[in-house]
């Protein structure tokens, strides 16, 4: 078994739209980042990525490298699947929880859940996504930024 862990934070901007866990939120403002700043899936990639012991996402996703520009962060999802099978891994559980101020998170934590556990082809039942605000510090509590979590256990499959 395998842990890993990772944190991902993205300045908001006005006139971008809000994608977390691949799920676009309505709202009047985006994350602003090189791909199209999916806190939430980045932390997640990570938390992969550190579990594997392979590298963080500007390892394979460089930002100075414009195939990335502006891309859906599920391609990031796909391919850490891809990443996991190779490596002979297989997820245990996930659990990632999401600071913002605004908006308000909780009609579409059922969506992010099937989002991310339908790109990592995994139950529903392994993912864990809470929300929360920053009781209005920092950054994420001044409405600056939105900020995501995340932990998974990997497992070694079993060959036979």
């Amino acid at each position: 078994m395998r842990i890993g862990f990772s944190k991902d934070i993205h300045v908001i901007k006005e006139g971008l739209p809000l994608v977390l866990g691949g799920v676009q939120i309505p709202c009047d403002f985006g994350l602003e980042s090189h791909s199209d700043g999916d806190c939430l899936i980045h932390a997640i990639v990570e938390a992969i990525f550190g579990a594997l012991n392979i590298g963080d996402l500007g390892t394979f996703y460089p930002p100075s490298d414009d195939k990335y520009k502006n891309i859906s962060s599920t391609y990031f999802l796909d391919d850490c699947k891809k990443k996991l099978d190779e490596f002979g891994y297989s997820i245990s559980n996930i659990d990632c929880f999401v600071s913002c101020e605004r908006p308000k998170l909780k009609n579409y934590i059922s969506l992010i859940k099937k989002s991310v556990a339908s790109h990592l082809k995994i139950d529903e039942k392994q993912v864990s996504i809470k929300a929360g605000t920053n009781e209005g510090v920092g950054p994420v509590g001044e409405g600056k930024a939105i900020e995501a979590y995340c932990v998974v256990l990997l497992e070694e499959k079993v060959n036979g």
